[in-house]
């Protein structure tokens, strides 16, 4: 990558680390009053229709293939459908920096399905760059400062539906790079979260949620909630993911995991009072570490890769 493409990807990435990681708390006081499922159906779709207007308008010209829409189809199901509608469920039930501590997992899932699935395997810097980054992520864990009495329940499913989210998401991570669809990030993005969105809205209808939606409840924290997730979440967020996805290793992208939880206690901290310590900073540290060294060893690779191809004798 030349200095212009990877000034662009990390910013890219700074956007995902800041909007993703405040959207936890924005969808906190969503599902105060929205059903999960619902809620993230609605947002993920209205921000497909978005999308797909402006790739209309932008390139009039493309006409997706029905390969690409099942592709998309199967993709935005695993991202948005199961990974961001199971964070949403679980998100009514634990706190919102426990839900985005779990989410860290993405990255050990990525490494797994590349090394078993894609016969990948990872670097030692960046299989220490994952360990680090648990590691940090674990010193953040405090079980003691969660109560479990009466919602233990709610609490276990919350986590169980986190765990399936992120697989889901590594694995729609995967299937997108691999896929290689040629068509821009309006079209991708808007493709994935039609899909993705209709099949969770089609899951909010099976379970029941629709009769569940009390009109009378929704007030401004609602409505700011939405419009944050809609503007910042979907359409910004997964367009620049979608981007990024397609030009940088999983592991590069799944770094956001790291500094996701870091957003998402410390916006926990100051408006729901979630609880926020030393700890904390000295994870924070480590956790940095780590996506240094995940950075460093994804460059280092791809410059081992590029000088060991051989060269033609002209």
């Amino acid at each position: 990558m030349n200095n212009t493409s990877t000034l662009k990807i990390w910013s890219g990435l700074l956007y995902l680390y800041l909007a993703w990681g405040s959207t936890y708390l924005a969808i906190h006081y969503l599902v105060e009053t929205v059903p999960p499922l619902m809620a993230s159906g609605v947002r993920n779709f209205s921000a497909g229709i978005l999308m797909m207007i402006w790739a209309k308008i932008t390139e009039p010209d493309v006409r997706p293939s029905s390969k690409a829409w099942i592709t998309s189809l199967i993709i935005g199901t695993l991202l948005l459908g199961v990974g961001n509608g199971g964070v949403s469920i679980a998100v009514a039930w634990v706190p919102t920096g426990y839900a985005a501590l779990i989410v860290a997992a993405v990255p050990i899932w990525l490494v797994l399905l590349q090394w078993l699935w894609l016969r990948t395997i990872p670097s030692p810097m960046v299989l220490i760059g994952v360990l680090i980054g648990i590691i940090g992520v674990g010193l953040l864990l405090d079980f003691s400062s969660f109560s479990l009495e009466g919602d233990s329940a709610h609490f276990t499913l919350g986590i169980l539906a986190l765990l399936v989210a992120t697989f889901c998401w590594s694995l729609g991570m995967v299937i997108s790079q691999r896929s290689q669809l040629p068509y821009s990030a309006a079209y991708l993005s808007a493709m994935q979260m039609l899909g993705g969105g209709a099949v969770t809205l089609a899951g909010s209808w099976v379970t029941g949620e629709f009769p569940l939606l009390n009109v009378s409840l929704l007030n401004s924290s609602t409505l700011y909630s939405f419009a944050y997730l809609l503007i910042f979440g979907s359409l910004g967020g997964f367009t620049v993911f979608s981007w990024l996805s397609q030009r940088t290793p999983p592991t590069l992208l799944a770094t956001y995991n790291y500094v996701n939880p870091l957003v998402a206690l410390l916006l926990g901290y100051l408006f729901v009072h979630e609880p926020l310590s030393l700890k904390v900073v000295i994870a924070a540290g480590i956790i940095v570490v780590a996506v240094i060294l995940i950075s460093i060893g994804q460059s280092l690779k791809r410059r081992s890769a590029i000088s060991s191809k051989p060269k033609q004798v002209l």
